[in-house]
């Protein structure tokens, strides 16, 4: 059974300031069996992975937020919890990002838009490793 047919576990929470973009995420995990969380913003994201910490699986973060960009996002999330798993989700280049992460870098990246499969590989992979 390939990733993409399998069903998946856990919490997801997603933080994007495009609400097109959380609506595909959330009907595409809960079609997959996950529970998901959504954030608007920066700061929204990060009251929620307060709030729920204990059964959030994985984070799906955008790079690009007018409130807090996606690397001050995760330094904030990696303060609270250095086990969070986040994937990192932009339209940008995967190495223009992953500079702006000072050497900590997060668990994966996934250029938007969003694809069916290739989110579900992603995030399966992600929940496979330890915390």
């Amino acid at each position: 059974m390939t990733l993409s047919n399998r069903q998946l576990a856990g919490t997801a929470l997603v933080i994007d300031d495009q609400e097109t973009l959380l609506t595909v995420a959330l009907d595409m995990l809960t079609a997959k069996g996950m529970n998901v969380l959504t954030a608007q913003s920066g700061q929204e994201g990060i009251r929620l992975y307060q709030e729920h910490a204990e059964k959030i699986d994985v984070v799906l973060l955008d790079m690009k937020m007018p409130d807090l960009n996606g690397d001050v996002v995760f330094a904030r999330l990696k303060a609270l919890d250095p086990a969070v798993r986040v994937i990192i989700t932009t339209g940008f280049e995967e190495e223009e990002v992953l500079a702006h992460f000072n050497g900590q870098s997060p668990v994966a990246f996934m250029q938007k838009p969003y694809r069916f499969q290739n989110l579900v590989e992603i995030i399966a992979r992600v929940l496979a490793r330890e915390p």
